[in-house]
């Protein structure tokens, strides 16, 4: 779940303070969300004193994540290479699906449930080693946002 975009100068290139934005909003994101919306408001308010107001507007319109969100994207901060494999999972599941391969989505769709399964207790660890717990309701909404990974790789973003 890394954020993407930003705003382009008149010459094509991202600018210095839309890739300030960025930043903000990627640390943002990586906040745990009980500390989220005081952070948020602190950035917001830097931006509008250094006269940067739409940066302001940009940074106070990010939505604190729930805590699921939160816990899969720090999963795939805290985890890039097993991030990656499973991105190429998702991508192995796909063209199983757009070629009917039956065989191949057999042994897949095996590898998705046990690497879920994995992936979801990993988030659960890392949430409760940042003082996050998880409920078996947001353990599972973990286990949904992957599955959607899986089926469409944007879901990610």
């Amino acid at each position: 779940m890394q954020r993407k975009g930003g705003r382009r100068g008149a010459t094509g290139g991202r600018d210095a303070e839309a890739e300030a934005v960025e930043r903000v909003l990627d640390e943002l994101y990586g906040t745990p969300p009980s500390a989220f919306v005081a952070r948020r408001e602190e950035r917001a308010a830097a931006a509008r004193t250094d006269g940067r107001k739409e940066d302001a507007r940009r940074i106070h319109a990010a939505r604190r994540p729930t805590l699921a969100a939160w816990a899969a994207n720090l999963l795939a901060r805290s985890r890039p290479e097993e991030t990656r494999r499973f991105l190429e999972l998702g991508q192995a599941l796909r063209e199983a699906h757009r070629t009917l391969d039956a065989a191949g989505l057999k042994e897949l769709s095996a590898q998705r449930r046990r690497i879920v399964a994995a992936l979801s207790r990993q988030a659960a660890q890392l949430a409760g080693e940042a003082g996050q717990r998880l409920s078996q309701a947001a353990q599972r909404e973990v286990e949904s946002t992957l599955r959607a990974v899986l089926a469409d790789p944007d879901a990610a973003a």
